[in-house]
């Protein structure tokens, strides 16, 4: 088949090499000079710190200091370790700069073929569907299409009473690169995610006071009791000129700076909100959160968050491929119907709010199992569980070294 991959950043380039692999003829679309997607760092930052209405969209939310959330060994694709035998280096940390990732799917996309397949500086406008079995990507034909565009470049805001009489700085953390300007002042920190928790340590280092406010720290206690470089509170319910109003009525006076850690949207501006739509952050509609249940041949790859990215990304693409090649039927149109129903009626009885859909964490390791039985892939090894689950046991306890503690488990990369 011939098959439109519309992206080259690490989704991208796996996509594509599952597809050479299955016997499929590929097009690469990537609207940059350069493969790698996100991890293209650019010191550049947006007209709109928040990232609302910029001028020009910069792609990647890299800051300067960036170094990967997860060891290399685990992130590595299959059959292409991250060392010196593969596409890294012996010598690199465990924990690597994302300097190093990009060179590393560089060399992927270059030892893997890929590379002369993509089609740089061409920016996707239309995909459409015309039949089953036909899609059009800017008027060329294709038998079926990957959507690999990642999603963390257009920023969410939320509205917070009295933002924009806010007189210090406020940006979102897609637009942070440096900790240089916030050196003396005063900074709140919205996200308690992994961004958040980065970047609040980081700033720190030149700060007067450090604020991180999010759900996960409803119960923290009263900021006066608290001590050392971060503080923890309670999400920020309202802005009062230069003061934040917390959730549970403490103020933070004379706030210098806000930012915002709170994510990104999922944007398909090129496809139609017939084949999927976006509501709350969930792209509704999919089967396997792979593909459209009324239009299979049409993948999203990547969706998925709080997981292991690359291997995902690569079992994902390999499902697709074998599918489009007949390596195993799909279920017929009603049972993937009543299959998405039943999931979207699973996570809605358990509480678990739309933009959340998404989240697998622990789950990851069943639902690409669940891939694997259904495409005749190999379920996930042990040492990957095994690791995963010692690499987030040890953030857990060691939020702020956890880069730099050594780990039991390993993968097939050798690391030092």
């Amino acid at each position: 088949m011939d098959v439109a991959v519309i992206g080259a950043g690490a989704a991208g380039l796996v996509t594509a090499h599952e597809l050479l692999c299955a016997g499929h003829r590929v097009a690469v679309f990537e609207r940059s000079q350069s493969v790698g997607g996100l991890w293209n760092y650019d010191a550049r930052v947006e007209d709109d710190p928040l990232g609302q209405q910029p001028s020009e969209r910069i792609h990647s939310s890299l800051y300067s200091s960036l170094r990967v959330n997860l060891p290399r060994d685990l992130m590595a694709f299959e059959g292409y370790t991250f060392d010196s035998a593969g596409g890294g280096d012996d010598c690199w940390p465990r924990y690597p700069h994302h300097g190093r990732v990009l060179e590393y799917l560089r060399r992927f996309a270059t030892d893997m073929g890929v590379s002369e397949h993509v089609r740089l500086g061409h920016r996707v406008r239309d995909v459409s569907r015309v039949s089953a079995t036909l899609w059009q990507i800017d008027g060329q034909s294709f038998d079926a299409v990957a959507v690999c565009n990642g999603h963390f470049t257009e920023p969410i805001v939320p509205a917070i009473p009295g933002l924009g009489g806010f007189p210090g700085t406020a940006l979102h953390s897609h637009n942070y690169r440096r900790p240089d300007a916030f050196a003396g002042a005063r900074v709140v920190l919205l996200g308690s995610s992994v961004s958040g928790h980065d970047l609040a340590r980081e700033i720190a280092t030149v700060a007067q006071e450090v604020y991180l406010s999010g759900r996960l720290f409803a119960e923290a206690p009263p900021l006066r009791s608290q001590r050392g470089p971060v503080k923890r509170c309670p999400p920020v319910a309202r802005f009062n000129n230069d003061a934040v109003v917390l959730a549970n009525g403490e103020i933070v006076a004379g706030v210098d700076a806000f930012i915002f850690c709170t994510g990104y949207h999922y944007r398909f501006p090129f496809l139609a909100t017939t084949v999927a739509s976006v509501y709350e952050n969930w792209v509704q509609g999919l089967y396997r959160q792979l593909v459209p249940v009324e239009a299979p041949r049409c993948a999203f790859i990547g969706l998925p968050f709080r997981i292991v990215p690359f291997p995902l990304f690569q079992r994902q693409a390999r499902w697709f491929a074998r599918y489009l090649s007949g390596g195993f039927p799909l279920p017929g149109l009603a049972e993937r119907r009543r299959e998405y129903a039943d999931q979207i009626a699973r996570l809605q009885s358990s509480g678990v709010a739309p933009r959340h859909f998404h989240r697998l964490g622990n789950g990851q390791i069943a639902y690409l199992n669940s891939l694997a039985a259904q495409c005749g892939d190999d379920p996930v090894p042990d040492w990957f569980t095994a690791l995963w689950q010692e690499h987030n046991a040890n953030a857990q306890r060691h939020p702020a070294e956890y880069r730099d503690r050594p780990l039991v488990n390993r993968g097939p990369s050798k690391v030092v």
